[in-house]
């Protein structure tokens, strides 16, 4: 499919019933339902990251894969659905998802691919960074120009499950019980339960989704128990930990899950006395990072793209983000000096403390 640039489209008109498809600067061009199916797959990375997903933008977040299956689309994932939280949100859900395999990924086996909660393919997923996109529902601000026939990306949303219930309202699409329970599940996550970067568009997605939602499994998905991997990697979060001031960094060296990486990082905040935490590990060839913080002295996603963005990919809100570094020169110093996490507590977690420092 031929693709055409874009950037922040894809406004719901309310008025009109319709989506808008708006590009800065140029008149803009109605979409209708039927330009919809475009995007006729989700090939968006359903990794478990997130104590509740995908909480480091970093990744794509499981929300509403069987709402997207309405238009026509199969919900699809590379890697694995490691994290608890997110195993126990497909299965109480059942939710259809197909894994994909990035080594035999083939873009021609689909009529299109859509991003959802993330807007740059290889980028949080293993889509080749050079496959065409169709259509990008997002609401993080994005790094570069999108190039995509459809980008609807609102920053000013606080959740992206708060533009796909818009478009299930728009469309007249049934709202099934998973489908209402999957939504306000993902605007709960988004908004920190509504106390972060919460709109009044967000409020009235959820409110217009909790009658529909299974509250049940709401809680259950959000109580899961927690792996013996997961300790483990806590239990190094707090033995290798460096305190600067009220700011925790901390490297866990060799991780199997990621994911756990966001649990860490999330229970150390309760430490007395810390008010940031960057709990970080590497991981084929990649360094994984996923940081929290309490009130608002500083903005985190601005902190890990000041401090990352030229070395790998960074971001997210204002108190939870993430980044992705490739190990790269770090692995050949490593084989001529000392370890690995010891280079990387110089090169990485010195790195954080000096761009919190600079923030505040």
């Amino acid at each position: 499919m031929t693709g055409r640039r874009r950037r922040h489209g894809g406004v719901p008109d309310r008025r009109a019933g319709r989506v808008d498809g708006r590009v800065r600067g140029q008149p803009s061009r109605p979409s209708t339902a039927g330009d919809a199916p475009v995007g006729r797959r989700d090939t968006r990375r359903l990794h478990a990251r997130q104590p509740r997903p995908g909480r480091d933008r970093g990744g794509s977040r499981p929300r509403a894969h069987r709402g997207l299956a309405r238009l026509d689309a199969e919900p699809c994932y590379f890697g694995d659905i490691s994290h608890q939280e997110n195993r126990a949100f497909v299965n109480l859900l059942e939710l259809d998802l197909r894994q994909l395999d990035a080594e035999e990924f083939d873009a021609e086996e689909f009529g299109g691919i859509a991003l959802v909660d993330h807007s740059r393919p290889g980028v949080n997923d293993q889509l080749p960074p050079e496959v065409d996109v169709d259509v990008v529902i997002d609401h993080h601000p994005p790094k570069e120009e999108i190039e995509a026939r459809f980008v609807d990306i609102r920053e000013d949303m606080g959740a992206t499950s708060t533009l796909m219930t818009e478009y299930l309202q728009r469309f007249n699409l049934e709202l099934d019980r998973a489908v209402a329970t999957a939504l306000l599940y993902g605007i709960r996550v988004d908004t920190k339960d509504f106390s972060r970067e919460i709109t009044t568009t967000d409020f009235e997605a959820g409110a217009d989704l909790l009658p529909t939602a299974d509250i049940d499994v709401l809680e259950r998905v959000e109580s899961p128990s927690i792996s013996a991997d997961t300790l483990d990697i806590v239990a190094r979060a707090i033995k290798n930990r460096h305190l600067d001031g009220t700011t925790l960094a901390t490297c866990v060296g060799s991780i199997s899950d990621r994911d756990a990486l966001a649990q860490a990082a999330d229970r150390l905040l309760a430490m007395e006395g810390v008010t940031v935490t960057f709990v970080y590990g590497f991981m084929e060839g990649t360094i994984y990072v996923s940081a929290r913080s309490r009130g608002n002295e500083i903005d985190l996603g601005e902190v890990l793209r000041e401090a990352f963005g030229e070395m790998g990919s960074a971001g997210g809100h204002a108190d939870m983000a993430g980044a992705q570094i490739p190990l790269g020169v770090f692995e050949e110093i490593a084989e001529e000096s000392e370890s690995m996490v010891s280079i990387l507590e110089d090169a990485i977690g010195e790195r954080f403390f000096d761009a919190v420092r600079d923030a505040r």
